[in-house]
């Protein structure tokens, strides 16, 4: 069922620093807690507009000291789907973690970009802290068990140039050994914000297309759940031409998400994110306007366009 979905920016302070994230930039204003009084009036308008899904966000909802009780009251009121997106650093802390689930969190994302202890700590700025989100994970499951929470844990991971050689393994280990069979994976956006990591971030699709073939391979062996975001369609097309078209509709996220509309509380602006991705962020290239995704198709980052070559991408043409 596709329901009036609404992400809700709470605050812009973040635990990790990671890389490849705008959050790194967050200044002393951002990290301002937002009142609870106001993301209940807002929380109220939503609901009284039909929304019933909720997701909260920027940069992590963990650290709101008000947390359980922003979620229970999204309960109280009417939502039916309560989400978070979190690096779970301090949900390693099982009574936490239980606190926020009874309070009814539906689904969890857990931002978390390698299983290999030096590259998680290099990407996101905190040595030693991978411990405390695997630790976390254990905790979710153990919670899950117990019915406390209502979907499956997920997983997301940001690719990039530094932990892509090791995706698979990556994949598998939590998968085989976290018992995480709901993957994201995300394919990089090197804002200008973190321009001065382009060089060691930055990955071409090419180098990826390899790495992309034996993830779907694995993902049907395996029985795992992978999506993906930021990949255009021909890419796809390129790894099997008789099946492009089942492969796209299975494994391109942004092609199985729900309209999403954001609240960005720190500065009161809304906005829908699949248009300002496509109208903003986003860019096609010339041949794109033959191609059969021209319309469905999310295109790349502006600076894949400024990084990268355009040849990489052939239309599809039936």
């Amino acid at each position: 069922m596709n329901i009036k979905h609404i992400e809700i920016n709470i605050w812009k302070a973040c635990n990790n620093k990671c890389r490849f994230c705008m959050s790194s930039k967050s200044s002393l204003w951002d990290i301002k807690f937002v009142d609870i009084e106001l993301l209940k009036e807002k929380l109220l308008n939503y609901y009284n507009k039909w929304y019933r899904s909720v997701g909260f966000l920027w940069w992590d909802v963990s650290i709101y000291p008000k947390l359980d009780q922003l979620i229970k009251f999204c309960r109280e009121i009417g939502f039916i789907d309560i989400q978070a997106i979190t690096n779970s650093m301090v949900f390693s802390n099982y009574n936490f973690a239980e606190k926020i689930l009874k309070a009814w969190l539906t689904r969890i994302n857990i931002s978390i970009h390698s299983h290999i202890h030096e590259l998680e700590n290099y990407l996101t700025w905190i040595p030693w802290w991978l411990q405390r989100k695997l630790k976390a994970i254990d905790n979710f499951n153990i919670l899950i068990n117990k019915w406390h929470l209502k979907s499956p844990l997920s997983i997301n991971i940001v690719l990039n140039k530094i932990n892509y050689k090791e995706i698979l393994k990556t994949v598998l280990y939590f998968y085989r050994v976290k018992n995480v069979s709901d993957i994201r994976i995300n394919f990089v956006w090197l804002s200008y914000d973190v321009k001065e990591n382009w060089e060691e971030l930055k990955i071409s699709y090419t180098e990826f297309l390899p790495y992309l073939k034996k993830l779907i391979y694995i993902s049907i062996k395996e029985k795992i759940r992978i999506t993906f975001d930021t990949i255009p369609s021909c890419i796809f097309y390129k790894i099997d031409k008789k099946n492009y078209k089942k492969i796209i509709k299975k494994f391109l996220w942004e092609n199985l998400d729900h309209i999403t509309e954001i609240d960005w509380t720190n500065n009161n602006t809304n906005f829908n994110w699949q248009e300002k991705k496509k109208d903003i962020l986003k860019t096609k290239f010339k041949q794109c306007d033959k191609c059969l995704y021209k319309n469905s198709c999310q295109w790349v980052w502006k600076e894949y366009y400024e990084i990268y070559w355009s040849d990489e991408f052939t239309p599809i043409l039936f």
